[in-house]
Parts: structure tokens; sequence; C-alpha cells
């Protein structure tokens, strides 16, 4: 099983041949990335902002759903402190496969309750927004996977040079709050193999864009012979 970050709250998530893509940004609305054309088996989506629901850049499979070899499911939290009356809500990912659970946090914008601790408890992969401004302070989302008791925590949604919103903070600003330095993992890599025996850590991936995403790119529409087949089809 493997997550690959593509920028942003993007991941290519992958397991037995299947992959299911999460929130796709619109690259007009998110500084320094470029335009996702990209396909997959499966998408899901956390909310309906444009950093997160850009469906126009997936090609989907077609595969059936009962191909997939996750079982998904959802839990909806306020995106801010105000209890979803400014930015509204966003739904958390829950993908679980052969005894694994990945979990991805959407823009959280407020503290998890009991009950919603315990749907994420004890996950084996915690994504989560580090850069605050539209989502959790970066202490507090710390905080939220202190309580989850998550193994591996991968960083997203935060500013990383010139990629991503000027109010966002920086993985650093994140990686901070933790006691231990030797917890923070700086990979070389976009991608993160999950595995039985994997350390605990904060893994902070490398965002390698387009040149990485291989199997996961569209292929290259052909110009000319679309505007060959246009002009055909055009003739009386």
């Amino acid at each position: 099983m493997t997550i690959q970050w593509l920028g942003h709250a993007c991941f290519a998530i992958t397991h037995r041949g299947y992959t299911v893509l999460i929130d796709p940004y619109n690259a007009d609305y998110t500084n320094g990335y470029p335009k996702l054309r990209l396909k997959a088996d499966r998408l899901l989506i956390s909310h309906e902002h444009f950093g997160h629901n850009y469906r126009e850049g997936v090609q989907l499979s077609g595969r059936p759903e009962s191909d997939c070899p996750f079982e998904i499911s959802t839990l909806r939290v306020p995106h801010e402190f105000k209890l979803g009356n400014w930015r509204g809500f966003c739904d958390i990912h829950i993908l679980e496969a052969d005894g694994c659970k990945l979990v991805h946090m959407a823009d959280l914008g407020t503290q998890l309750d009991g009950g919603q601790i315990s749907r994420l408890y004890g996950a084996d992969v915690c994504m989560i927004c580090a850069g605050s401004a539209t989502a959790l302070p970066s202490q507090e989302a710390k905080r939220a996977t202190d309580e989850i008791m998550a193994k591996v925590i991968i960083p997203m949604h935060y500013r990383d040079g010139n990629r991503g919103g000027h109010r966002l903070e920086m993985v650093k600003d994140f990686a901070y709050h933790f006691e231990s330095p030797e917890f923070i993992h700086y990979y070389d890599t976009d991608t993160f193999e999950v595995t039985p025996d994997m350390e605990p850590q904060v893994a902070v991936l490398k965002y390698l864009g387009p040149e990485a995403w291989g199997a996961l790119l569209q292929a290259p529409e052909n110009r000319a012979r679309a505007g060959l087949l246009a002009r055909l089809l055009g003739r009386k």
C-alpha cells in the first residue's frame, strides 16, 4: 500500500492495483501548483472548496466500486472554530484495508470530541493540515494526532516555498510542536509505503510535481489529431 502526496491536500492511495485519489486542487486558486490532469479508480472529495474539489482534473477508470480494496467511511467535522457557521463542514475520510486504517483529516477546524476520537483512534496513518490559517492551528493539529494515537503522521496543506497560500504556516512550524527531533523524518520522495512494521514518525514528504506521477497522469491530448478530426466531422 502506498500514499503519494500530489501537493496541498491531494493524495493518491494505491493498494492491490487500485488507486483512490483524495482532494484534487484547482491550480487557479492554489498558489504555485500546476494544473492537475490525473487518472484514478475512485475520487473522494472532503468539501466543496477550490483547493479540494477539482473534479474536472480527474479522469476515472470506470472500474466498479466492488473492485475497491478499501472499506471507506466518512466523519463530518466543522471547517472552523465557529462550528461550521463560517466555512461550513468537511468530511474526514477513513480508508481501511487488510487491518490498516488510513485517515485523511480534510480541513479539520475544531478539536475532536470523544465520539470522533473513538472513530479515528489507532490510525496507522493520519494525513493532517499542518498550515493552520483555514484549519486547526498547528499546535492543535498536533494535539489531534495525539488524541487518536496515530502511528504515522503525514503533514499536508502547508506553505512549501512558493507553493501554498501566503497565510499558511510552513511544515517546520508544525514539526516544532513534537518534542523529539528524531521523530520527524524528511523524505526525498513524495511516496510513503505503508507496512505493518513501519516506524512511528512524522513523515514529511517531498513535493516532486508531475514528473513523479507516472501512471497517474492522463495521456496528453493529441491536438493535431483532434484538430483534423474536428475538420473532417465539420465537412458536409
